[in-house]
């Protein structure tokens, strides 16, 4: 698909550039702050809990991983025998960072869009927030092509987060926000029941949960 492919090398380009000034850091993958990311990991673990209360070991799928602050969080808060983790992203020189930060055996990471099998969660957590487009259409498009596919892998739920206003748009600094009610009506019309869920401290962020 050209169009993926002209997103995913601009995507690329903006991320190492990034990487390279400054680091395994939130900044690093144009994040805010650690507060925000661990809150939106809070949201996160919460619904697979809740999802999958007692499940001995949890396999997640990480797109988007970025330099592995999830495979951090995952390796704090729960025991290394209570998960398995595959942390994917399009840019190398993330995924090489993590191979050599990350020697868990629980854990592995491997350059691509989408997992290597079949998952209990998959998971996207600030994936779709920086676009490479000022055409928000082109972005959508891109996003629901990506949650398609990732959806096919899932087998309990898929749970990502957004930026969201009244109007879908693509702000300063190329910033993608949604439109709530679209995403929730592409959800549920083309993959699954879909819940929302917030933080009164992350304004203008949701985090969707699409259930099997």
């Amino acid at each position: 698909m050209k169009n993926r492919a002209l997103l995913e090398a601009e995507i690329n380009t903006q991320y190492s550039k990034r990487f390279r000034e400054f680091g395994a850091t939130p900044k690093g993958v144009f994040w805010v702050s650690t507060e925000r990311q661990e809150t939106r990991f809070d949201l996160i673990l919460k619904e697979i809990q809740n999802i999958s209360p007692e499940q001995t070991v949890l396999d997640i799928a990480d797109i988007g991983c970025g330099y592995g602050s999830l495979a951090d969080y995952l390796s704090r808060k729960l025991s290394r025998s209570d998960f398995k983790y595959e942390g994917l992203d399009i840019n190398m020189d993330l995924i090489e960072h993590c191979r050599r930060n990350f020697l868990e055996t629980n854990i592995r990471f491997a350059v691509g869009r989408k997992p290597s099998s079949n998952k209990d969660f998959i998971i996207m957590s600030g994936t779709y927030n920086l676009a490479t487009t000022k055409d928000v259409s082109l972005w959508e498009k891109y996003l629901f092509d990506c949650l398609s596919e990732c959806w096919a892998y899932t087998k309990s739920a898929m749970i990502f987060n957004l930026q969201t206003s009244k109007t879908r748009k693509i702000a300063s600094q190329n910033i993608y926000y949604a439109k709530t009610s679209d995403i929730i009506d592409f959800c549920v019309t083309k993959l699954g029941p879909t819940r929302i869920t917030r933080d009164a401290s992350l304004e203008n962020d949701v985090t969707f949960t699409i259930v099997r």
